[in-house]
């Protein structure tokens, strides 16, 4: 995995590429590490050039999203297709993230 951050007028995006593993454990935690020092109301994982995600970057997510619970961020999900969109809808990710187009 690859990622890429960029600020915007309400807060941060966030740009995943290529496929998200286990092996992508300690750089996800530099993306946990933003989150909870974030002065940010909102941050955006844009997923749109993520072609793989396994069960342990689900956890990860997961991770993140309470991290954002608990330091008032909003986190939210854009850009999923194909077998990322399916995993991440079979997981019921819906129902912890608001995913924009």
């Amino acid at each position: 995995m690859n990622y890429k951050t960029t600020d915007v007028k309400d807060g941060k995006e966030i740009f995943f590429s290529g496929s998200f593993t286990f092996r992508d454990h300690d750089g996800f935690f530099e993306i946990v590490s933003l989150i909870k020092s974030a002065t940010v109301p909102k941050i955006v994982f844009d997923l749109s050039d993520c072609d793989f995600i396994d069960s342990a970057a689900l956890g990860m997510f997961v991770i993140a999203h309470d991290e954002a619970s608990s330091h008032a961020v909003n986190l939210s999900i854009r850009g999923v297709k194909g077998k990322v969109k399916d995993v991440m809808y079979a997981a019921r990710f819906d129902s912890l993230y608001v995913f924009e187009e």
